[in-house]
């Protein structure tokens, strides 16, 4: 088998797992909204068509991250050539890419879905506060997606934006790195995010006149658990632009 043959076995194995992992956040995300969804429709029958809402948009929301996974995964297979000159490079630059969004799907997936289960549930106790809790779980939901906003960053840029020169080698390990970084670095803030949201949504509906406070609360704290993801978007720019 030749490097270039090589090269294109890491850029489907790399449009493999992007597609596989990054479907794993969303699944499980949804899954649990409309679980929460279920139970709350159950003990409370009369605000079913607020729950259901609240359910279809927050799962919408959630299937954000695993719509950039389907989206590099058919970059990769149609749209990603390997380089002849250095087909072991564009390989691992291709299976870096993947890893990166799929991975980056994973958190934001689960805390988006999170959010999303928590806010059905919270319209299920208090269905008057239904405007108020969905307004809180879109934000949040907005915010759990930063993370894998970064990781699909990361990953067009391994594909289209890497650059040219350096050891062959050293470009090879910083490719894989930067997937890495960028995708692992986004599963943590990406659930931590999540939480955040859904408890929120749940302190909405039972302390309503707290809303603003809740709120604010809510994004400083989101805010903060960003930051290990932009930790890890620059370090996987460094891999990129500067460490080769």
């Amino acid at each position: 088998m030749d490097m270039v043959s090589i090269g294109e076995v890491l850029r489907y194995i790399g449009a493999g797992l992007g597609m596989g992992i990054g479907a794993v956040g969303a699944g499980v995300g949804e899954g649990y909204g409309a679980g929460k969804a279920v139970t709350m429709i159950a003990r409370q029958p009369g605000a079913s068509g607020n729950i259901v809402r609240t359910m279809l948009i927050g799962q919408a929301i959630t299937e954000t991250t695993g719509i950039f996974s389907l989206v590099v995964a058919i970059l990769l297979i149609f749209a990603t050539a390997i380089s002849e000159a250095e087909p072991l490079v564009s390989g691992l630059c291709a299976l870096g890419a993947g890893l990166a969004v799929g991975l980056g799907a994973l958190g934001a997936g689960v805390g988006s879905g999170i959010a999303g289960g928590n806010a059905c549930f919270a319209i299920g106790r208090n269905p008057l506060r239904s405007a108020s809790v969905l307004q809180i779980m879109i934000i949040g939901q907005a915010v759990s997606q930063t993370a894998g906003i970064f990781s699909l960053l990361v990953s067009l840029l391994l594909l289209y934006a890497y650059p040219s020169g350096g050891m062959w080698l050293l470009r090879c390990a910083a490719a894989l790195g930067a997937g890495l970084s960028g995708g692992a670095g986004a599963i943590g803030p990406g659930l931590g995010a999540g939480f955040a949201a859904g408890s929120a949504c749940v302190a909405t509906s039972q302390k309503p006149t707290h809303f603003s406070s809740v709120m604010q609360t809510m994004l400083i704290g989101q805010a903060v658990s960003q930051t290990t993801a932009v930790y890890s978007l620059v370090i996987a720019l460094l891999l990129i632009y500067v460490a080769v």
